[in-house]
């Protein structure tokens, strides 16, 4: 898999508060999920991959939907394209929990991706996200044209969703000012 190409990064804090958080809604005995969000028109390139800025749970967004398994309705999608337009953000990938150590996609999974866009990466974490500490420890699964799947597990999947320190409070005012920027540069043409 070409990492560079299919891949994101996440604030190495955002990831264990995200795993922590999923383990918790699941309580041990149900399957969890969240959204993973980027800020929209992020520029995807070889060397570029989309940052998660934001997490949003897929109980919040759909209040019924986790059933045991999970059960994501049209209104959770609303829910979810409404905070994207609000916010600037686009989905960049999703992750849910499977109840044993299997991060391989099931038969549901793979045929009712959460986002059945090409380039589209959603990650599973085991024994409901217990334990989980590191993307290595996930499975890592990017839709490819034509609906195929491509995954990457261990040291691959780290290599996909890559781990990042925090920024200086400086640099990510410097970064936000830059993208506010970019934004009224856009809206005036």
């Amino acid at each position: 898999m070409n990492a560079a190409r299919h891949g994101l990064t996440i604030e190495k804090s955002l990831f264990t508060r995200l795993v922590g958080e999923l383990a918790r809604r699941g309580t041990g005995e149900r399957e969890t999920g969240a959204f993973l969000l980027a800020r929209a028109g992020h520029p995807q390139s070889e060397s570029r991959r989309p940052q998660v800025v934001v997490v949003a749970y897929y109980d919040d967004l759909d209040p019924r939907c986790l059933t045991g398994g999970i059960t994501f309705t049209a209104d959770g999608y609303t829910a979810l394209a409404s905070l994207c337009r609000r916010d600037g953000l686009q989905v960049v990938a999703d992750i849910h929990t499977h109840p044993r150590r299997n991060v391989r996609q099931s038969p549901t999974d793979a045929d009712h991706p959460m986002r059945a866009m090409p380039g589209h990466i959603a990650l599973i974490a085991p024994c409901y996200a217990s334990g989980v500490t590191s993307p290595a420890d996930l499975g890592v699964h990017v839709l490819r044209a034509g609906g195929q799947w491509q995954s990457a597990y261990g040291p691959d999947a780290a290599r996909v969703v890559q781990l990042t320190s925090p920024r200086s409070a400086a640099s990510r005012l410097q970064a936000v000012a830059r993208w506010l920027h970019s934004l009224t540069r856009t809206r005036r043409t």
